[in-house]
């Protein structure tokens, strides 16, 4: 249910970006071009970045409960190498997508299967096996 969500708010949040005059038709057409560089991989690649999107989220949410007062620049810290580094994310890459599909840019059949399977894959390996991993590292420690 949380992923349906959030994917119902990628998918308004991408419609409104698109489909309004919130910004100038040269931001739009930014919006664009990020938008296809995010499709524009392959599914091996799009599940590779996604694995890493995916340790980087699991990482980050491991490290929240430690981080007290430092919370903030853990999540943007993290999220940050997520953009920086091109890793795929299913919710906040889908924005970037569903702008191209809500635009007609795109059809429907290449998000769901040249992103969002792939990129789901991909973030869904990504966590499980670095959670798996930090919990093996704790049980064996003791």
């Amino acid at each position: 249910m949380v992923l349906a969500s959030n994917l119902a708010g990628a998918l308004a949040i991408a419609w409104v970006l698109g489909n309004t005059g919130v910004f100038r038709p040269e931001v739009r057409q930014a919006f664009a071009e990020i938008g296809r560089e995010s499709l524009d991989v392959s599914f091996g690649l799009a599940v590779l970045r996604g694995v890493f999107a995916g340790w980087l989220i699991a990482f980050m949410v491991w490290l929240l409960p430690a981080a007290e007062a430092f919370r903030l620049i853990v999540i943007v810290g993290l999220t940050w190498l997520v953009g920086v580094g091109g890793f795929t994310h299913i919710i906040a890459g889908s924005v970037e997508v569903l702008f191209l599909v809500t635009t007609g840019a795109a059809p429907w059949q290449h998000y769901v299967l040249g992103y969002l399977i792939p990129v789901l894959l991909g973030n869904i390996l990504g966590g499980v096996s670095l959670v798996a991993a930090l919990n093996h590292a704790q049980v064996v420690a003791k």
